[in-house]
């Protein structure tokens, strides 16, 4: 026989003549190992599962129904941006809705200018405006979104994306500062013409611009039709 520890051949005997193991107890003690190993392979599992568990249980919780009320409004929202909103970036006049909005948006843009100021990098001055627009439609979207709140979602999304058409608009107009600034600055005033400027970005100014105009009506449109299905879905 050979000894399952030290591998020493021997004769047929209960113990090991080179390393003197009991083979009945040490075969005791390889179960027991194995049994320890996969309990503690068993538990490091579980302990995975938990921790994804926790990470993303509102993956797994369904959506709340919105009411026939929160989705008439929201919808009438929708048509609101429709026939009111600019269908292009470079802007010819505002309606008087589009511009209502633009000025609570222009509100959150200055804000972003002093903002982003605090981290004493020009560049993100001048863009902070820009991303504050988006930064706190983006926050209240995650918030009702965490909260599976469809209708409070899909108004938070209409608002973000909304917001898309606003910077694009603005994005277009360095080229052709037709927009008037806040206090009847000039032209060393508008934030995306001194971006352009600052990266020579001008060959594809308004391609950016138009990229960010229309995502933002593809958005506006998709969330739609997202809160058409979740209104047809059944609770």
């Amino acid at each position: 026989m050979i000894c399952p520890k030290c591998q020493h051949e021997q004769t047929e005997s209960e113990t090991c003549i080179h390393c003197g193991i009991i083979f009945q107890k040490y075969l005791e003690y390889l179960v027991d190992s194995e049994k320890k190993a996969s309990n503690q392979r068993t538990q490091k599992l579980e302990g995975e599962g938990d921790t994804e568990s926790k990470i993303s249980p509102i993956f797994k919780q369904d959506w709340k129904p919105i009411s026939t009320l929160a989705f008439v409004f929201l919808s009438a929202l929708f048509l609101a941006h429709i026939i009111f909103f600019p269908k292009e970036p470079v802007l010819k006049d505002w309606a008087f809705l589009s511009s209502f909005i633009h000025s609570v948006n222009l509100v959150f843009h200055e804000a972003g200018h002093i903002l982003f100021a605090i981290f004493g990098n020009r560049t993100l001055t001048i863009l902070g405006g820009s991303l504050n627009q988006l930064l706190i439609p983006l926050i209240v979207l995650i918030t009702f979104f965490y909260k599976r709140d469809t209708a409070g979602t899909g108004f938070a999304l209409l608002w973000f994306f909304g917001n898309f058409l606003d910077v694009g608009i603005y994005m277009a107009d360095a080229r052709f500062l037709k927009l008037p600034l806040i206090g009847g600055l000039g032209m060393e005033a508008h934030d995306w013409r001194n971006l352009f400027n600052q990266f020579d970005l001008w060959s594809v100014d308004q391609f950016l611009s138009q990229t960010v105009f229309y995502s933002g009506w593809l958005g506006i449109i998709i969330t739609e039709a997202w809160l058409i299905k979740r209104w047809r879905t059944p609770a």
